[in-house]
């Protein structure tokens, strides 16, 4: 879709080429009409000093006396008059040689009458008594050097109107650029508004945009109202369903049940399938309303050390290791999300791994690279998009309801990244989480490499 600036600008360039053609020619026109009643009165003052030539002094007619001057003399020199005394024969100009002029009445005719040699004609026409003697003279000009003057006249206005109406598009376009200046600190605004950052505009826009603005601000409102009632809604039914979650895996552990096998595996199983329905709307719930100022964002360098300790204390046999390579200070993602990526993705390794689990973060090609090694069984191929995307237990032994990586997907999906898992180094699973970093990115700082903790036998 063309933009607004390049409609004014192409509806100011066409509007300025139109005013400068139609003032081009109608200039030329006006100058035009000026010039041939200018050049009409002088052929009519010619025409009178023609005649009064014709008389002598005693008021008798002496055709010797006509002027000959250079002009009526040259054949085709563009000055002509053709001369009739008393109805008698017509007297001609040299000039004009065999041509003859037309009568055109009284006056000077209209339009432009041909002449010899191709020429354009300005005649004028008119009668005289003098002395008792009637005369019926005509004369005429040569007018085509006029044409040509106001024809390159007329280009010429065209091609100045053009450049003036390219200056002025030039100017419209600087004008709009400081008039759209609150424009783009709007844009800015809102794209803060999309990373939580704020919820209400607050720039100052022109007034003829401001009614916009408020009406933004009022639906900005509404929204983080229905959003606080929809999240506290589905966490406070998440949190009552807890409850008599518990007392139902309660029961399933009594011993009546294991005389029946399958109804007590099938019962697990839908427990489960509401496990992970509660905390993934859960998670949905908290990551619309989320909070992404500066002091929720997650900084690696103070976050990770306490949530690598306490991993360590849970798995006493699992050396947990973490490596920090070119990110920046503060990250531009919730805490909370990340903890929660982070602690899910090490809390798997630390299930699976034989004695080693490994953390690294890095920045390549403009996106935050996260990669969680362990030297545990891995997961084959065919079986790793299930569990990612339906949060499958592959193992039925080891607790928990299968919800890690598929809770860590959503996350990841959320923020625009992907997560895929391969085959590591260690000799286990390798899972990669890549999100795509802002544009802008705060300062970095050299880190060192910090080894992660082993926890202590009991």
């Amino acid at each position: 879709m063309i933009s607004l600036t390049r409609r004014l600008a192409l509806g100011l360039l066409l509007a300025g080429l139109a005013v400068m053609f139609l003032l081009a020619h109608g200039s030329v026109l006006l100058f035009d009409h000026a010039f041939r009643d200018y050049l009409g009165e002088r052929l009519r003052e010619d025409a009178e000093g023609i005649v009064a030539e014709a008389l002598d002094e005693q008021d008798r007619v002496d055709l010797d006396r006509l002027p000959f001057r250079e002009s009526y003399s040259r054949v085709y020199a563009g000055s002509y008059f053709s001369l009739r005394v008393d109805g008698g024969e017509e007297i001609r100009s040299r000039s004009l040689w065999d041509h003859r002029l037309p009568n055109v009445g009284e006056g000077l005719a209209e339009r432009l009458l041909p002449g010899p040699e191709g020429q354009a004609l300005l005649v004028w026409s008119g009668a005289y008594s003098r002395a008792g003697h009637e005369f019926e003279i005509t004369t005429a000009l040569d007018y085509t050097p006029v044409t040509q003057r106001l024809n390159w006249l007329r280009l010429s206005i065209w091609l100045l109107g053009g450049l003036l109406a390219v200056l002025l598009v030039v100017i419209q376009q600087h004008v709009i650029r400081l008039g759209m200046r609150p424009l783009g600190r709007l844009r800015s605004e809102l794209a803060l508004i999309n990373d939580g950052h704020r919820m209400k505009i607050e720039t100052q826009v022109p007034e003829e945009i401001e009614p916009v603005v408020v009406e933004l601000n009022h639906q900005l409102e509404r929204i983080e109202k229905v959003l606080n009632r929809s999240r506290d809604g589905i966490s406070n039914l998440g949190h009552a369903l807890k409850t008599p979650l518990a007392v139902m895996e309660t029961l399933l552990a009594r011993r009546e049940l294991s005389q029946h096998p399958e109804l007590r595996d099938g019962l697990r199983n839908r427990l489960d399938d509401i496990h992970r329905l509660v905390e993934r709307e859960l998670q949905r719930a908290r990551l619309d309303t989320r909070d992404n100022s500066h002091t929720t964002r997650f900084h690696p360098d103070t976050e990770l050390p306490p949530l690598i300790d306490t991993l360590g204390e849970i798995y006493h046999h699992i050396h947990f290791d973490y490596r920090i390579d070119g990110v920046p200070n503060a990250l531009p993602w919730d805490g909370e999300d990340m903890l929660e990526v982070l602690g899910n993705l090490l809390d798997n390794a630390g299930k699976w791994a034989k004695s080693e689990a490994r953390l690294t973060l890095s920045v390549a090609r403009g996106q935050l690279i996260m990669e969680v090694d362990d030297d545990g069984p891995g997961i084959s191929p065919e079986y790793r998009d299930e569990v990612i995307h339906r949060g499958t237990r592959l193992d039925e032994k080891v607790a928990g309801h299968g919800l890690g990586l598929g809770i860590v997907e959503q996350v990841v999906a959320y923020h625009g990244g992907e997560m895929a898992l391969a085959d590591s180094p260690l000799g286990g699973l390798k899972v990669r989480i890549q999100l795509p970093m802002p544009i802008e990115e705060p300062e970095r700082q050299p880190r060192r490499r910090r080894r992660g903790q082993k926890g202590n036998k009991a």
